[in-house]
């Protein structure tokens, strides 16, 4: 799911931006798109750590992947970057909030087309979960479904043509002043 995370949560991002805009006149979307690969960051942590000698273990293995797709995770993500985005003049409730989107825009993705996927409800529940929608296969150039990343646009063109028709040609995509 290396390409479809871009494509559907920039889907998401038009949709949530346009709606956050109406209600409170700003709009900081592009931090979902940002935000669609940080459960991944899981992939990077446990061999960066390895190299500084350090060893981390979740329920006594090594960090793999997917042992950051959990609604635990996506909170402190969610808390982290609104800290470090507040300095830079984006209230901590904006950013927050579309963080909390753009994290869990991934793991609804992943749910979407695995089954069993992960333990999305960790720490609730240990029980790996998903919906596997789609028989996933990285069968274009080995970064994407074509089912899916075809879904996926179509989902981005209808979420642009419905933000156009409503707010017209010109969106106030970076206005955090409100």
């Amino acid at each position: 799911m290396l390409f479809e995370h871009w494509i559907y949560s920039a889907a998401i991002a038009v949709i949530s931006g346009m709606l956050y805009h109406k209600f409170t006149g700003r709009d900081c979307s592009w931090i979902i798109i940002a935000s669609a690969y940080a459960p991944d960051i899981d992939t990077i942590v446990s061999p960066l750590l390895e190299k500084l000698g350090i060893t981390l273990l979740i329920y006594g293995s090594p960090i793999k992947h997917g042992d950051f797709h959990n609604i635990a995770v996506l909170l402190a993500y969610a808390v982290f970057i609104a800290l470090l985005l507040h300095p830079a003049g984006i209230r901590v409730a904006d950013s927050f909030f579309f963080a909390s989107i753009g994290f869990g825009a991934h793991l609804f993705e992943d749910a979407l087309v695995f089954d069993p996927g992960y333990a999305f409800l960790w720490p609730l529940s240990m029980k790996n979960s998903g919906i596997g929608i789609f028989n996933y296969t990285p069968d274009w150039y080995g970064i994407a479904d074509k089912e899916v990343l075809i879904i996926g646009i179509i989902a981005v063109v209808l979420s642009l043509v419905l933000r156009t028709a409503y707010e017209g040609k010109e969106w106030n995509i970076m206005d955090v002043s409100g």
